[in-house]
């Protein structure tokens, strides 16, 4: 008896120390993290691991030869063309590279002793826009052309004015409207110029829809060393999207007073010209992004405006009837 009540008192003892003190009783049963991991290095030892050589990337090689643009080109466009008419039209022996397009141009300035300087730009104030000459051809063309700025103006909502001055500064009223061939122009900016790469391609892309729809000879057409044309100077994605015929012809001809007012003036309010200057400054910057430009259209329509708002004055029945 004596014998089963110490067997029974250990017992008692034991469970009390494993409910107070259970994590050391447990490492008496159980093997550590530290000897569990040892045996299991020695059983099966991991292998160290075989790095692979990296294959190095292969990138394309850059397009560069003119043949191989030309091919991707054609390539794009046949998308939207047929591809046998694309290989003719790229086949034709007058399509060529016009380097002479990245020339720069120098404008001479002719003062009235007949002397030549250069020309300081749209502010110059012996050959600017702004001299008495410049804003009484403005006057005059408004006058000649009277009728069709009318018209676009009722139509639009865009003072005939600022058409005035987009076509003054764009091509001195049509005194210039370039002389190179558009198509070709396009098609070595897409060669020769990288940055400028897809813009070339949108660009060419409408023109060619342009002179598909009019039957027209893609290498007629003569413009900018840019690609623009017209008296408003439009480039084919601008044609293709606001040009539109003002004469009711059933022809839109930029080289057409009446079509080139009508479209100058409803690409002013399709990019927001309105009353306010804030309007007027971004509708200009998205003809032209230069800010330069911007202020010269502005100060020549507004100085246009006055000029003629003076002159109004001064031939008004009233005005005439009391002066001495």
């Amino acid at each position: 008896m004596k014998k089963r009540g110490l067997l029974y008192l250990a017992a008692v003892l034991f469970a009390v120390y494993v409910f107070i003190f259970p994590q050391e009783a447990n490492a008496h049963s159980k093997k550590s993290p530290t000897q569990k991991s040892a045996v299991q290095k020695t059983v099966s030892p991991q292998k160290p691991a075989i790095k692979k050589k990296s294959t190095p990337r292969k990138h394309a090689k850059p397009l560069s030869s003119e043949a191989e643009l030309k091919k991707l080109l054609i390539q794009k466009l046949s998308r939207t063309f047929p591809q046998d008419e694309l290989q003719n039209f790229f086949s034709d022996e007058r399509l060529q590279l016009d380097r002479n397009i990245f020339l720069p141009y120098y404008p001479k300035c002719t003062l009235a002793d007949d002397t030549e300087r250069d020309h300081r730009g749209y502010f110059d104030p012996d050959c600017g826009i702004l001299i008495r000459t410049s804003l009484d051809r403005g006057k005059k063309y408004i006058e000649t052309h009277r009728e069709e700025f009318d018209a676009a103006y009722e139509k639009y909502g865009v003072e005939v004015e600022v058409v005035a001055a987009i076509l003054r500064i764009e091509t001195n009223f049509g005194g210039y409207t370039g002389t190179r061939s558009v198509f070709n122009t396009l098609y070595t900016r897409y060669i020769l110029e990288a940055r400028r790469r897809k813009e070339a391609l949108i660009q060419i892309e409408y023109f060619l829809r342009i002179t598909r729809i009019g039957e027209e000879d893609p290498f007629a057409l003569k413009g900018s060393s840019w690609g623009a044309f017209g008296l408003p100077q439009f480039m084919p994605y601008s044609y293709w999207h606001f040009a539109v015929d003002g004469n009711t012809d059933g022809v839109i001809d930029l080289f057409d007073p009446a079509d080139a007012i009508a479209s100058a003036a409803n690409y002013l309010r399709e990019h927001g010209w309105s009353d306010k200057e804030k309007d007027r400054k971004n509708a200009v910057w998205a003809y032209n992004h230069d800010y330069i430009y911007v202020k010269a259209v502005l100060a020549y329509f507004n100085a246009l405006k006055k000029s003629r708002q003076d002159t109004e004055e001064i031939s008004s029945p009233e005005t005439q009837q009391n002066s001495p």
